[in-house]
């Protein structure tokens, strides 16, 4: 890939935009000041019309194709300063600069928000669009409405009233990367706050929810701010930090430096949210602001290092909240959710390194697996720190940020920070695991590499210890008398262990080093466990059994009693509603338990769910919220559809919306109507598009439907998603896939497509390796799980 920082390197560059967001216009001139290198200056601009082209204040000619504009310049110049004059469309992809639209008192409203990351800023101006093009950045806003809230990275330096509406200049920027330059424009409310240091902190939302959506958030930015001053012992050095919800937004949030945009469910915390989501969004908002550190501050050299950034700001946000925190018990959901990601996908032949080459603009954003950059990748971090010890990790951390701030840096500068702190060569250790795939099983002491395929490799991890904590990405293949003797004195096992037992079980379980039969005999063991990070697990072995009992199997009935029976103790013990001042704890497994109660049907729990409906949402238990609507549209044959399709159309509310597009979409008698809504982005808005289709295939009712409404509209999905996003449909796809016939299907629709869009290159080929891997199982382990499953029926009769 040619990188255009070979051909001038900016320093800095005077940006101004008039943005009408009535009209979704923007007219735009950038002034960049920078070092020419070879003959030509090349910078990057996409979907933008060039209208003029200045060099040294002449007038020239220039070229415009594949998103390159090219610019000749004189030779005996050791600074050019480019002037370009251009006009482009604000689009509605939720990528470069994008309009938004949310109703509010009857009318809609429009706004203007950014999505730079991570090569999106070309679709706003012209600029060397990669990371290590660092420069300084003066940006200036022109709006037609003097009362719209207008801000970007740095503090208003000065605005200035026009004949109609208002011009707003900004303080100039530290050295950052193109990718964090960001700008809102629209009707906002917002709180304010400082933190110890004396940085302004404000959170803004869109005027149809309430200002106090915002506090939890502002809150969490402040006290993360200052742990994050003193962990790092380099302070966020801007004058201020916003953070904004968006209606329509692709990511869960984006680190803009001093301007951090979120989705609003990532954001907004009110009496409508979950324990669960008020914890995720205490995640969210640490991460990002880790970023402002490791990402803004330092930023990697090329996008095959972005695991500087993820890697770092998935580890820290659960650090961060655990310290500021401890009563979340935080560290249980990253065990149960983010180490098994990593485990699960990291196990399929064809799976990425941590870091990876990148050879096309559009891989950079298959890049952001979530399971494999992040999750993985924090869990090495997590591995090192350990090894470590936690003040000689971040002694280390501090000389890195002290030594690159403002620069850019690869994995070999971070590994030379920390060297003089570690008792081994961190390099050495370090790259053997960012860049291999995969990760090992260890049997006996000895190691191979585990793939769901059953195959393996001679690929080799160093590990000075393996221990049966949660520290390491690996397995540990117990023999049957280990594990026995684990399961018997389970009581005396730390979280950690108990976790790392049942979890490399159940992805044991996938291969024929253990047989899927035995997960039957060994779930209801735990029948009497009241920890929620336990039933995560459990729950995530039943899901996998599912694959075994698909709509229409004979035994689906009699798996789903299983399920039944498992639940009733805790069912009995929990009850239906949550009770005035329980422990969190129980709030939680019972979220858990009622959702197998649901797939269960589970009569009794199902009927008084029911009895809990009631049309004012807002009234409903948030914690049972979810469970109340599925079990109100089984218990009334669905009468109650349209009540939620209507409410989904105007509830501002995230969290509702999202329950209420879980619940409608396993309707079994409204195929129509919720297949009409994969066309309907008034409704069901495209950064959703995607979990729409996920749930729609997930429901057999409806999953014929919209694979075909998929296959016939696979132009419209790549409009509207773009690169960043269209990988979740495949992905989706591939996960309801159990016959060979589907199989073929699902290569001869997205083979060829994989050849020319290099967005879904990788994730179809994953896919096509987690399938083969499903239907290898499925012929492996079906009779004998169908089998086990009537002996413990007749066992228990």
């Amino acid at each position: 890939m040619e990188r255009l920082i070979e051909y001038f390197k900016p320093s800095h560059y005077d940006i101004i935009l008039s943005v009408d967001r009535h009209a979704g216009k923007a007219i735009g001139y950038v002034k960049i000041s920078g070092e020419p290198k070879q003959g030509t200056i090349k910078l990057h601009a996409k979907d933008l019309t060039i209208d003029r082209v200045k060099l040294r204040g002449e007038i020239v000619k220039f070229t415009h194709k594949d998103e390159v504009l090219e610019i000749p310049y004189f030779p005996e110049l050791e600074t050019a300063v480019v002037e370009v004059n251009y006009h482009f469309d604000l689009n509605t992809n939720m990528e470069g600069a994008y309009l938004s639209s949310y109703e509010y008192e009857g009318q809609e409203e429009t706004l203007v928000s950014t999505q730079f990351e991570s090569h999106y800023a070309r679709e706003a101006f012209p600029s060397v669009d990669e990371p290590a093009a660092k420069a300084t950045f003066a940006l200036t806003l022109e709006v037609p409405d003097a009362e719209d809230v207008v801000i970007s990275n740095m503090p208003i330096k000065k605005t200035t009233s026009l004949d109609s509406g208002k011009r707003v200049e900004f303080e100039t920027t530290p050295k950052m990367s193109t990718y964090l330059l960001a700008f809102c424009i629209g009707r906002f409310q917002k709180l304010t706050a400082k933190n110890l240091n004396g940085v302004e902190i404000t959170t803004y939302c869109t005027m149809n929810h309430s200002v106090e959506s915002v506090k939890f958030a502002n809150d969490i930015a402040g006290q993360c701010l200052d742990y994050y001053d003193h962990l790092f012992g380099t302070k966020y050095p801007l004058k201020k930090l916003d953070q904004i919800a968006i209606p329509d937004f692709e990511a869960g949030a984006m680190e803009n430096w001093g301007l951090v945009t979120y989705r609003e469910a990532c954001l907004l915390v009110d009496k409508t949210t979950t324990i669960s989501e008020r914890q995720y969004v205490a995640t969210v908002v640490a991460h990002e602001l880790s970023h402002q550190w490791f990402g803004n501050l330092v930023t990697m050299e090329w996008w095959n290092n972005l695991w500087l950034n993820e890697s770092f700001a998935n580890i820290m946000e659960y650090i961060a909240v655990d310290a500021l925190h401890p009563e979340y018990n935080i560290w249980r959901d990253y065990y149960t959710t983010i180490c098994r990601a990593a485990l699960s996908r990291d196990a399929l032949p064809g799976i990425q390194a941590v870091q990876q080459d990148v050879d096309d603009p559009a891989e950079i954003a298959a890049l952001f697996d979530g399971a494999i950059v992040y999750a993985k990748g924090s869990r090495l971090m997590l591995m090192l720190i350990r090894l470590m010890g936690n003040k000689a990790f971040f002694s280390g951390i501090k000389d890195y940020f002290k030594r690159y701030a403002y620069g850019n840096t690869t994995g070999d500068d971070l590994w030379s920070s920390l060297q003089p702190y570690a008792k081994f060569d961190v390099k050495e250790f370090m790259d053997a695991w960012i860049s291999q795939p995969g990760y090992p099983v260890y049997t006996d002491g000895s190691q191979q590499r585990f793939l769901l395929t059953g195959d393996t490799d001679e690929t080799k991890w160093p590990l000075p210890e393996v221990k049966d904590d949660m520290s390491g990405h690996y397995l540990i293949n117990l023999s049957g008398d280990e594990f026995q003797d684990a399961l018997n004195n389970f009581s005396r096992l730390s979280l950690e262990q108990k976790i790392r037992l049942l979890l490399d079980r159940s992805l044991l379980a996938k291969t024929s080093l253990v047989s899927s039969a035995s997960l039957l005999e060994l779930l209801p063991k735990f029948e009497n466990e009241e920890s929620y990070a336990i039933w995560c697990i459990l729950t995530n072995i039943i899901s996998d059994l599912k694959v075994f009992f698909p709509y229409k199997d004979k035994d689906r009935p009699k798996f789903k009693q299983y399920v039944d029976n498992l639940i009733q103790t805790q069912l009995s013990r929990l009850g239906i509603e949550p009770r005035p001042g329980e422990p969190e704890e129980d709030t939680k497994v019972r979220s858990i338990i009622l959702g197998l109660a649901y797939y269960a049907e589970d009569g009794p729990a199902l009927d008084a769910l029911e009895d809990l409906y009631e049309s004012d949402y807002a009234r409903l238990n948030p914690e049972i919220r979810l469970d109340i609507f599925l079990a109100t549209l089984e218990r009334s044959k669905e009468s109650v559809f349209d009540e939620y399709l209507a409410n989904y159309t105007t509830t501002s509310e995230p969290e509702i919306k999202d329950d209420l597009l879980f619940a409608m979409t396993d309707a079994k008698t409204h195929t129509k109507e919720l297949i009409g809504l994969l066309d309907e982005p008034k409704i069901v808005k495209p950064q959703d598009h995607g979990y729409l289709f996920g749930f729609l295939v997930r429901n057999h009712f409806t999953k014929d439907e919209a694979k075909a409404w998929l296959f016939s509209h696979w132009s419209y999905v790549e409009e509207m998603m773009g690169d960043k996003s269209v990988d979740l449909y495949p992905r989706y796809l591939a996960n309801v896939v159990r016959t060979k016939e589907e199989a073929e299907e699902f290569s001869d629709f997205f083979s060829p497509l994989a050849e020319r869009n290099s967005a879904i290159t990788r994730i179809v080929a994953l896919a096509k390796a987690e399938i083969d891997s499903r239907l290898r199982l499925l012929a492996m382990d079906d009779k004998d799980v169908h089998k086990k499953l009537e002996g413990i029926r007749r066992n228990t009769r």
